[in-house]
């Protein structure tokens, strides 16, 4: 296979040690003669002294191994980023990426892992770990430059792509993205920081200007944050995050923010799996004690149409975000700043049966809220509304002249229902929990075919 290039054909070593630098240079550009193919990085330990550079579309690396297929950072490197993918002739980075496992060793030198300039469309990594990453970079750098045909990069897949920072300090996230669109992550993991950390440091995923993201099945652990959704110059939109894990996260599962007129839009969180842990955290005055973290909170700022399963974490809904639906476990953990949001609260109850707690919560209506509920053709229709402190119950009817209008009981059955005989209504009083029974009216007590029910005082 012509276009099949073995690094060790133009001269490299793999001993760890000697610089591999200018052999893997001369295979990629024989690639580039044959437009495109694959660099194959046998299962060995490859050192650079200087930045590997695909500047070609069409060009994939292939690892033998991702635990032994190894390109290792020498000190005193050339580079900003151990390997680095961009467009040169072409205006764009198509094509190209990392496939069947490849590792890089950044050895804490002041370096990215992989950085990727402008990739668009059919751009995939695969199986790729990159481990003692430095605090000031990220394992996966992924950016735009301000020149050329596209500010804005589309079209990537990783899959079970994982880094690793060297110590416990970081200032970087480990995967960064800046103006992306349509990608997809799967089964990717991110350690900003070391289980042995002091503090808890950096960000697993930074999006920035971003839109169309799925996260699925990916993780993050020792970290400050999890996610950061960043709107700087433009609206974010379209974050999904599902089957999430995170294990010792100091703050949030989930912090946007968003800069002048700009707004994070769309954003869904489903119900995140959270690890806790006990770590020492040191002290000012040098002590440590022991800290008890968990997955993270949720701080959603500038946000508007987001559905988030925040569960039992707490969570803020900051003053300029509206429009949004939070289903929480503890909802005396959701603070909610902004009208228009929808907040759900769900419990669970020792007794058989389904039980709603807090299922709707309206706070400081200007008018009267108000519940419908109706029938697939919209005509039989019924509604819960709160006047002052009492709840009242309607049910629609056309009266002769064709007008519709509602009934104002407190609770209507249909006569036929006979066999509602023992109902009973829960609710809270207090630090107590009061079950009341419901009396059922007479027949037609509540209009023609219709029986009234009453709760007495």
């Amino acid at each position: 296979m012509d276009n099949f290039i073995n690094i060790n054909d133009f001269g490299a070593v793999g001993n760890g040690l000697h610089d591999d630098s200018e052999a893997i240079y001369s295979a990629i550009q024989s690639l580039v003669t044959q437009k495109g193919g694959i660099l194959y990085i046998p299962a060995k330990t490859y050192a650079i002294g200087k930045e590997v550079v695909i500047d070609f579309p069409g060009i994939y690396i292939r690892g033998a191994s991702p635990y032994f297929s190894v390109i290792k950072v020498l000190e005193n490197f050339d580079g900003s980023s151990a390997i680095t993918f961009k467009p040169n002739t072409y205006q764009l980075s198509k094509g190209t990426g990392i496939d069947q496992g490849l590792t890089v060793n950044c050895n804490n030198q002041e370096v990215h892992g992989i950085t990727g300039v402008k990739m668009y469309d059919q751009v995939c990594m695969q199986n790729v770990e990159v481990k003692n990453v430095h605090k000031d970079y990220s394992g996966f750098n992924f950016t735009q430059d301000t020149e050329g045909y596209s500010k804005i990069g589309q079209t990537l897949l990783l899959e079970n792509c994982y880094g690793e920072r060297y110590g416990g300090e970081a200032n970087a996230p480990m995967f960064y993205f800046d103006r992306y669109q349509e990608v997809n992550l799967v089964g990717c993991k991110a350690f900003p920081s070391q289980a042995n950390s002091e503090t808890l440091q950096g960000d697993g995923f930074y999006l920035k200007d971003c839109r169309g993201f799925t996260f699925t099945g990916c993780s993050v652990a020792f970290a400050e944050n999890a996610f950061i959704v960043e709107a700087a110059t433009k609206n974010v939109s379209g974050i999904t995050i599902s089957g999430q894990t995170n294990e010792a996260i100091a703050s949030y599962a989930l912090k946007t923010k968003a800069l002048n007129a700009t707004m994070v839009e769309s954003v869904t969180v489903l119900p995140i799996r959270s690890e806790v842990r006990e770590i020492e955290e040191k002290q000012l005055d040098g002590s440590e004690r022991k800290v008890v973290v968990g997955g993270g909170n949720f701080d959603i700022q500038k946000t508007t149409k987001a559905l988030i399963y925040s569960m039992d974490a707490a969570l803020t809904l900051g003053i300029s975000s509206s429009q949004n639906v939070v289903f929480s476990t503890a909802s005396e953990k959701v603070i909610n700043l902004a009208a228009g949001n929808s907040v759900f609260g769900l419990a669970n109850f020792a007794r058989s049966g389904t039980s709603i707690l807090d299922a709707l919560t309206i706070n400081e209506f200007s008018s009267v809220p108000t519940v419908y509920f109706a029938d697939k053709a919209g005509v039989n229709k019924s509604r819960i509304e709160q006047q002052s402190a009492n709840l009242r119950f309607g049910f629609r009817y056309v009266e002769p002249s064709g007008a519709k209008s509602y009934i104002n009981k407190f609770i209507i059955l249909k006569n036929d229902l006979v066999n509602a005989t023992n109902i009973q209504v829960t609710y809270p009083e207090g630090t107590n929990t009061v079950v009341r029974r419901v009396e059922i009216g007479e027949p037609n007590s509540a209009g023609e075919g219709y029986r009234g029910l009453r709760i007495r005082n």
